[in-house]
């Protein structure tokens, strides 16, 4: 392990840390330093003693600089007095804080809007409240200002409320910790800090978007005491196939299944159930190539795959149909009480898994829908496809697609144009430059090649 490396990392990040506390901002030296080489100057060229230009240029430097000392002495108090003010309220605990998530529907390049409200909190005369917000343990968001929600005829105000559009790409769950709030004057030359308790949880959400049609037909239900208006035909017990018998019809041998494993098998027939209500979803998360190398490509995917799981859901809720989701991973904390709200927060907080493989996951005898992505091995795929019936809808969400195609023109920006730090434009430059886009690709086309020959109905996105 480099140690050394490590230490200097934990070392910059302490003296980072230690920066947001310091309480004046970089223009007050920048300042200072020209003041001084100034003053120099001026009292070198006036060294003519007993001369009126003399008298001119010491009135004029000590006007300049009790002018300057005002300007200082004003901006120094003006942020200090609201800062002290919101220290004693922080001691006496009467500062409260609310962070509000707005229900939005984000894509990669997207911000999410975050409502701040503080009371009591005064800001300094003509000048500023920043704030960071400290998130995820160790992550720290930019110092940024609220675009305000007040009136503008309030002019002296005991409270703070406004909207930050926050740069938050993922599709995940955020904690917020705390909240750190600068002072600063009306020259930006002074900046007190304070922090403050902020527990709040949010999560960004998938995007809506259109997909194409799918039927669904249900295998089960929960509650037989409930018939459905229309039987249905659903497929028959123990994973849709038997042992053959004597009394059973040769065509109903599956012959794959022979030709694989020797053993002659006949797929039990279709009976009439008028309690076949249920539609179960399943959504694999499982991913068999690691996320040790290449790393930086995995969120964007699972922004891709929870999109189209998301989607695909979505539609379904719409047919008027009874359909349970069933994750592939333990959900934290129950999100809402709106059972599609639920979901949502179930599938936005998923992520990738190594735990749960797809034939320990996987029910074929309940699934009527499947969803998978590029990340699961082709024999897996094939494992699963060679005892599932038609009935049974695979989504089967393409990962490279993530990424739209790289024309000349962009490698021409990208040559001769510096292209924006960590934008989706630079990440699409490295993917089709990324050995993992081959080795993606290459598990795509056998599994796009396995359902081809699927008797499930199938769905490429």
């Amino acid at each position: 392990m480099n140690f050394t490396g490590m230490n200097f990392a934990s070392i910059k990040n302490s003296l980072k840390r230690i920066s947001f506390f310091v309480p004046f901002r970089f223009q007050i030296i920048l300042l200072t330093v020209v003041l001084l080489i100034a003053f120099y100057w001026l009292k070198k060229i006036s060294l003519r003693p007993d001369t009126a230009y003399t008298a001119i240029i010491e009135l004029f430097i000590t006007v300049a600089m009790a002018f300057i000392a005002a300007v200082f002495a004003i901006g120094f108090v003006t942020a200090l007095l609201p800062w002290l003010f919101f220290l004693f309220n922080k001691k006496q605990g009467n500062i409260s804080i609310k962070l509000k998530t707005a229900t939005k529907q984000n894509t990669f390049n997207e911000r999410q809007q975050v409502n701040i409200q503080i009371n009591p909190i005064l800001r300094p005369v003509f000048g500023y409240i920043r704030l960071r917000l400290h998130y995820d343990d160790e992550n720290i968001s930019p110092k940024f200002s609220l675009i305000s929600n007040q009136s503008k005829n309030q002019f002296f105000s005991s409270s703070l409320n406004g909207i930050y559009n926050w740069p938050l790409p993922e599709i995940k769950e955020y904690k917020v910790s705390k909240a750190l709030i600068y002072f600063e004057d009306m020259f930006q030359f002074f900046s007190f800090a304070a922090t403050l308790p902020a527990r709040d949880n949010f999560f960004t959400q998938p995007e809506n978007n259109s997909i194409s049609s799918i039927k669904v037909k249900p295998k089960k239900t929960e509650d037989t005491n409930i018939r459905i208006d229309k039987i249905r035909k659903v497929e028959g017990e123990f994973l849709n196939y038997k042992n053959f018998e004597n009394n059973d019809d040769v065509r109903r041998i599956v012959w794959k299944i022979y030709a694989k494993n020797k053993e002659l098998v006949v797929r039990i027939p279709e009976t009439n159930d008028p309690y076949a209500s249920h539609i179960y979803f399943y959504a694999s998360f499982y991913n068999a190539m690691g996320t040790g190398l290449y790393s930086e490509f995995y969120p964007i995917f699972l922004n891709y795959f929870k999109t189209n799981v998301w989607n695909t859901y979505h539609q379904l809720s719409k047919q008027n149909v009874l359909i349970k989701y069933i994750p592939d991973q333990d959900s934290r904390v129950s999100f809402a009480d709106d059972p599609l709200e639920k979901i949502k927060y179930i599938i936005s907080t998923s992520e990738w898994q190594t735990q749960k493989e797809l034939h320990h996951y996987f029910k074929k005898e309940d699934a009527s829908v499947l969803c998978i992505s590029s990340l699961i091995n082709a024999e897996e795929v094939e494992n699963i496809l060679d005892k599932t019936g038609k009935d049974l809808v695979i989504i089967f969400v393409k990962l490279s697609n993530a990424f739209s195609k790289v024309n000349i023109k962009d490698w021409l920006q990208w040559i001769f144009i510096k292209p924006e730090e960590d934008g989706l434009n630079q990440m699409r430059l490295m993917w089709n430059l990324s050995p993992l886009k081959r080795k993606i690709t290459e598990n795509e086309n056998k599994i796009e090649t396995l359902l081809t020959k699927s008797e499930s109905e199938i769905l490429i996105v």
